[in-house]
Formats: structure tokens, sequence, C-alpha cells
């Protein structure tokens, strides 16, 4: 008798300790404050974004842009968690035949993590519709700045596991 009650003793004791440090090692999701702090946005444009850029840095976002892309293990690309790639006129030193398709391709096998946007005043009529399948997300150039916003936060909750 007086084992069996130990051993019900012993069960729970250690249940009620399980849960207690479930408790307090459990892994809390980030805010968003927190989120804007550590996710890094990039855009890779051979044409001036200051204005979006602008925009997007006033909304408390980490965005920085390049005209080109010389080198697939360059800083920019190792630590961007979100990459928007247009379509004309970048890739053409790496992927001169397809331009930012190419990067697209290239840095989804390279960087299968990364959440990749591919843009273009041209995103509704780009040739190949394998982008769509090799993008996470695509977005029409001249959309307004809240919509990029709008997809640069919702990229980031995924990556850093906010629902």
């Amino acid at each position: 008798m007086e084992e069996a009650f130990f051993l019900a003793l012993i069960k729970f004791l250690f249940g009620w300790a399980v849960k207690l440090f479930g408790k307090i090692f459990k892994k809390k999701p980030f805010s968003l404050e927190e989120i804007k702090r550590r996710a890094r946005v990039l855009f890779v444009d051979d044409e001036s974004v200051y204005y979006l850029i602008s925009n997007i840095n006033q909304a408390g976002w980490n965005v920085s842009h390049v005209s080109e892309i010389t080198n697939f293990d360059s800083d920019e690309i190792r630590n961007a968690d979100i990459i928007f790639l247009d379509y004309k006129n970048v890739g053409v030193k790496l992927t001169p035949t397809e331009e930012g398709i190419g990067l697209l391709k290239v840095i989804r096998k390279k960087y299968p993590e990364k959440h990749l946007i591919f843009y273009s005043g041209y995103a509704g009529f780009i040739p190949g519709h394998e982008v769509h399948g090799i993008a996470d997300d695509w977005i029409q150039k001249n959309s307004d700045p809240y919509v990029y916003i709008n997809r640069i936060e919702d990229a980031a909750k995924k990556i850093y596991g906010k629902k």
C-alpha cells in the first residue's frame, strides 16, 4: 500500500515538475517590434527605390538596397531574411540570360529559407510562369508602400514564428 502511494506521489510530482518547466521555458512569440528589429529586408533593383525604402524604414523595418548582385555569398544576401528581386536589369553579371529570374532561381536553391518576393512593372506579365512556383510572393512594382509593408510584415511573422 505504501509503495503504491509513493509511486502515485512520484508520478504526480514528476507531472507537476514537467508542467512547471514547460511554462518557464516555453518559447514566447516575438512582439511585432522585436520582429522589426530582427528582420532584414533587401531590395535588388537597378532603379532608385529611395521613396519606397524611406517609407518602409519609417514603418520601423531594416531595409537596404543594392543595384546588382555580383556574389551569391555577399553579406547583403546572407544577412537578408526577405529579398525583393526586380525582373529587368538585375543579375546581368551572374545570370545575364535570365536576369532577375536567374537570380531568383539561384538564391532559392542556395538559400531555401529566404523569403523571396519577385517584383516588377511587368509583374503580371512575367514570361515563364515558373517564377510563381519559385518565389514566395510577387508584387506589382508600382504598388503603394503600405502593400510592401504588409507583405514584409506577413513574411517576417512567418519567419519569426508569430501567427
